[in-house]
C-alpha cells in the first residue's frame, strides 16, 4: 500500500493541501512525518498527516487510452 504525507496549511483567510512525501511502508511514513514536522516553522498554520492512497482502477491509463486505440 502507498501512504501519503499530506500538509495543511490553514490560516484565517485560506486553506489548502498538497502532498509532501509518498511511501511504501507505514513505518516509512511515520519517518518522514517525523522529520517533516521536525523542520516545519509554522507550526501555527500547517499541520502534517499520514492517508492511505486509495488506488482507483478507473485512473489507470491503458495502453488502449495511451496510443487512442
Amino acid at each position: 500500500m502507498i501512504y501519503l504525507i499530506v500538509r495543511k496549511y490553514k490560516s484565517q483567510y485560506s486553506e489548502n493541501y498538497r502532498i509532501e512525501k509518498w511511501a511504501k511502508t507505514i513505518k516509512e511514513a511515520n519517518k518522514f512525518l517525523s522529520a517533516i514536522t521536525l523542520l516545519e516553522d509554522d507550526d501555527e498554520y500547517v499541520m502534517h498527516f499520514i492517508v492511505p492512497a486509495q488506488e482507483n482502477p478507473a485512473l489507470i491509463l491503458t495502453d488502449e487510452v495511451a496510443h487512442g486505440c
